[in-house]
């Protein structure tokens, strides 16, 4: 599994390997390795999964479902009804990646949204992209955050899915953590705290004990 040294598209895909006790090599770039190999990478694009020296998958949600089928398949299961219930979390997570867009990329991709290509470093554009975030925080987050409570409820109070893991906590974990992490300006590090279920859910999933390790062995390598 190739892409870069932070958590980004690949993470999910990291967990799904972690939580199915699959053995994988974690090949991690520099932006600088990057901009050699995109020309001849598949779609020009990162993450890339290579099986047993076949030829490069690329697309992160289709090599999670891929590993979540590995080791005893219980984190993607071949049951139509189980695996739609995951589907839909997929989805509902898809939808949360998609709401906070415009927060995230208007820093980082400001182009996309016709902006200049340094207007993350402009008064306006920290102004702005101060705006759009403090918004997301108190507007749109905590509706977004209350779904997710809500579907751990009614699925049992452990996982978004059900008593075990599934594909998308591997999708959860990240997609929330990041927002306690600190490193995203004006996202304060206790948006989430307001959410007890989602709070507990998060210890719940670090908790695991292959997570747990995963996360013990990354921090030592810093």
């Amino acid at each position: 599994l190739t892409y870069f040294n932070i958590a980004g598209a690949a993470e999910k895909v990291r967990l799904a390997f972690v939580l199915t006790g699959t053995p994988f090599e974690d090949e991690r770039v520099s932006f600088d390795q990057w901009k050699e190999m995109k020309a001849t990478s598949k779609f020009g694009q990162l993450p890339l999964l290579t099986v047993d020296g076949g030829a490069p998958i690329a697309q992160s949600e289709a090599m999670l479902r891929y590993v979540g089928r590995l080791g005893d398949g219980s984190l993607y299961p071949t049951d139509p009804a189980a695996a739609l219930r995951v589907d839909e979390a997929v989805g509902l997570a898809g939808d949360f990646d998609r709401s906070f867009m415009p927060g995230l990329y208007m820093a980082l991709r400001p182009k996309v949204f016709g902006f200049a290509e340094d207007f993350a470093k402009t008064p306006e554009g920290q102004e702005r992209i101060k705006a759009v975030r403090t918004a997301f925080c108190t507007e749109t987050l905590p509706g977004l955050l209350d779904q997710y409570s809500k579907l751990i409820e009614e699925r049992g109070g452990a996982f978004i899915c059900g008593p075990q893991p599934t594909i998308a906590d591997c999708i959860l974990l990240p997609q929330l953590s990041k927002f306690t992490a600190g490193y995203i300006d004006h996202i304060p590090t206790t948006c989430l705290d307001g959410h007890p279920v989602i709070v507990a859910y998060l210890a719940r999933m670090n908790a695991l004990p292959a997570v747990a390790e995963y996360y013990a062995v990354a921090a030592a390598k810093k």
